[in-house]
């Protein structure tokens, strides 16, 4: 009996020991088990902050991208203005070009036609002085006959007739000088008293405008009659009758 009994305290210890380790190892189980609660809520509490955060982080920069969004969307309204009113601006300056370009050809062209013009009046003018210079020099040989035939006749102690002469000046002067124009405009302004256009003189004496233009000229370089380029008016500026 007594080594059974020592057996059986043996055993008792034994298990005694176990019970105590085992009881050590829960309360220790349960000491890491409380830490690793501590640690979990802890950790929980730092990943729902950290959610926070990162809501709140999220929404600040939700709010942002909005704002920046909304500048871009301002920013691409006024460049696609500002792009309208460039090229509204480059089609006008296009304009304006070819406008200069074309008053540049008209002003080139309106240059020559005036160059051209004046060197047509130029040419006409001299060529009027010079048919005016050859009427006087003819006039000036009617006078000389005129001279010699009233010598003749005084010479024969014959009377002078008048209005043979008169006849032959009228003939030398409708027809060698074509006066006839220039004395139907003179009488015409003789008239009228006031300045006549060389339209209304063509009208009224029903002789042809390049003719009446060439009288007038005549008329002109002659001191008799003046005449307006602009207006085309002549005026007669010596009395005759």
């Amino acid at each position: 009996m007594s080594a059974e009994r020592e057996q059986l305290v043996t055993a008792m210890d034994d298990l005694k020991e176990k019970i105590i380790k085992l009881i050590d190892e829960c309360e220790r189980l349960e000491k890491e088990n409380e830490e690793l609660r501590s640690a979990r809520r802890k950790a929980e509490e730092e990943v729902w902050a950290v959610k926070e955060e990162l809501k709140t982080k999220t929404e600040e920069l939700q709010t942002e991208l909005d704002s920046v969004n909304s500048q871009l969307e301002e920013a691409k309204g006024t460049i696609e203005s500002q792009k309208s009113e460039i090229d509204e601006a480059t089609k006008t300056i296009e304009s304006l070009k070819s406008e200069i370009e074309t008053l540049k050809s008209e002003l080139e062209e309106a240059k020559k036609s005036s160059e051209s013009a004046f060197e047509e009046i130029t040419r006409e003018r001299d060529e009027l002085r010079a048919e005016l210079d050859e009427i006087n020099s003819k006039l000036q040989r009617v006078s000389e006959l005129y001279r010699e035939t009233a010598a003749e006749k005084a010479k024969l102690e014959e009377k002078v007739d008048v209005s043979d002469l008169l006849a032959i000046y009228i003939m030398l002067i409708e027809t060698v000088f074509y006066g006839k124009p220039h004395a139907r405009i003179l009488y015409t302004l003789h008239n009228t008293k006031k300045p006549i256009t060389r339209r209304n003189i063509a009208s009224s004496t029903g002789i042809q405008p390049a003719v009446v233009q060439k009288a007038i000229f005549d008329l002109v370089n002659a001191g008799l009659v003046s005449y307006d380029e602009e207006t085309q008016e002549a005026r007669l500026i010596k009395e005759i009758m």
